[in-house]
């Protein structure tokens, strides 16, 4: 026999105990149920309670916050209260106001800067922060606009920033 017809049968000797010997493997395998139960998920929602109000830094009602002409140095505050629900082991969550729902002219928006406070009574919650020990309970929430005191020229001047859809949120960490 030459070489050829010599490794073409050592190659089928090959292939068929290659291919004999996987259909007699055996895998030994078991299980059994364990005593689990089902998981829920928790929850984070934010509604508002009463009425809201837009006041000047001095405190002063501002009764149609639409009419109000804003020169640099000026502050205005959105007042709210809100129900907080915060269900969940290890849930941590920030309550800030949302600057993506706040449009208008471009140098007016970069001339107001915005703060965001909390308070749960006289407590103040640092950085907004919300956690399950918070649910049910009723957030005080203040956000200031501050008109950049430093705005000069005709920097601003006729421009219209829309709060007409302007939001809090309540966004998980």
């Amino acid at each position: 026999m030459n070489k050829q017809t010599k490794g073409a049968i050592a190659a089928g000797a090959a292939a068929l105990l290659l291919a004999g010997g996987a259909g007699t493997m055996a895998a030994w395998n078991s299980s059994t149920t364990v005593g689990g139960g089902a998981v829920n998920s928790g929850t984070l929602s934010l509604t508002q309670t009463g009425s809201t109000g837009w006041t000047e830094g001095n405190g002063t009602a501002i009764a149609d916050i639409s009419q109000f002409k804003a020169v640099p140095g000026d502050i205005v505050v959105y007042n709210a209260s809100f129900n907080v629900g915060a269900k969940g082991k290890n849930l941590h969550a920030t309550l800030t106001a949302d600057p993506a729902t706040i449009t208008g002219g471009a140098e007016l928006l970069a001339a107001l800067g915005q703060e965001t406070t909390a308070t749960i009574g006289a407590t103040p919650l640092a950085g907004g922060a919300i956690t399950e020990a918070n649910d049910g309970s009723t957030v005080n929430v203040k956000v200031k606009f501050t008109f950049d005191n430093a705005t000069s020229g005709t920097t601003a001047q006729g421009q219209s920033v829309n709060l007409s859809n302007f939001a809090v949120k309540l966004q998980q960490n």
